[in-house]
């Protein structure tokens, strides 16, 4: 009978010590600005976290899949996620945010608005933005729009063209295609630091057109990790150091910096 208990002890020990870690499935849209994915060179911000969360820990194996923004939002739509790296809520469709949860973990994300240093001296230059031609990327929203994406209704109401990224949005404005550019600032220190553009040929407005919190929004009715467990672990000695160094690197502005 005690060999039999003693067995059974070794088989129950063996089953815990080796179970398997938990799938978790985070979306990242394919496209989102470079500095975060590059999908088909696996570079960028968030391979690097995701591979700090899974280097780090042994109870969660995350999966980072990338889809194009409208593939993107019909997944999100169809529930069919865990985790969504790094969104704001305003940017998934409206019918899906009341399910989704955001961790208290977040990274700041501005659409700032630029011109060419030589077409203004002053801020004063932004005021009357409705005069103004502008470049914004397809699919994105904006304050001055009203939040519309009607590529329509932007280009007869607004003056904006629109194009597929942002890397094209500079280089409407250097060729002087747009008066004004929208770049978000994450895009803005990937070019800069990687001197894909001359940057300083830009000059900023002081009043950002938008600025958003972005979160980890976890997927409660599908997802095995909550949003607790999503910050609890975001938190951990073992990887909110690394997280940070990371972040630093890019020149990302998070939570974790805000709070010190």
């Amino acid at each position: 009978m005690l060999k039999f208990f003693i067995f059974i002890m070794i088989i129950v020990c063996s089953k815990f010590s080796y179970a398997k870690p938990i799938n978790v499935d985070v979306l990242v849209e394919d496209g989102y600005f470079p500095i975060i994915i590059n999908a088909e060179k696996e570079q960028g911000v968030a391979p690097e976290f995701i591979k700090i969360l899974n280097d780090s820990q042994n109870d969660y194996k995350f999966t980072l899949n990338s889809l194009p923004v409208k593939r993107l939002k019909k997944w999100v739509e169809w529930g069919e996620f865990d985790v969504l790296f790094l969104m704001a809520k305003q940017w998934v469709p409206e019918g899906s945010r009341s399910a989704l949860q955001e961790t208290s973990f977040y990274v700041i994300a501005k659409n700032e608005l630029y011109t060419l240093a030589q077409n203004a001296q002053k801020q004063s230059y932004f005021d009357d933005l409705h005069a103004l031609t502008k470049a914004g990327v397809l699919g994105y929203s904006y304050r001055f729009a009203d939040f519309k994406t009607d590529a329509q209704y932007l280009s007869e109401e607004h003056q904006v063209s629109l194009t597929i990224d942002e890397f094209n949005v500079v280089k409407m404005l250097l060729l002087k295609r747009a008066d004004v550019g929208v770049i978000n600032n994450i895009a803005y220190q990937y070019f800069k630091k990687n001197n894909i553009f001359n940057m300083d040929l830009l000059y900023r407005s002081n009043t950002p057109d938008a600025i958003y919190d972005t979160h980890f929004l976890v997927n409660p009715p599908r997802s095995k990790i909550s949003v607790k467990q999503m910050d609890k672990l975001l938190n951990a000695p073992e990887i909110k150091p690394k997280i940070t160094a990371l972040l630093s690197s890019y020149g990302i502005t998070s939570s974790f910096t805000q709070n010190n």
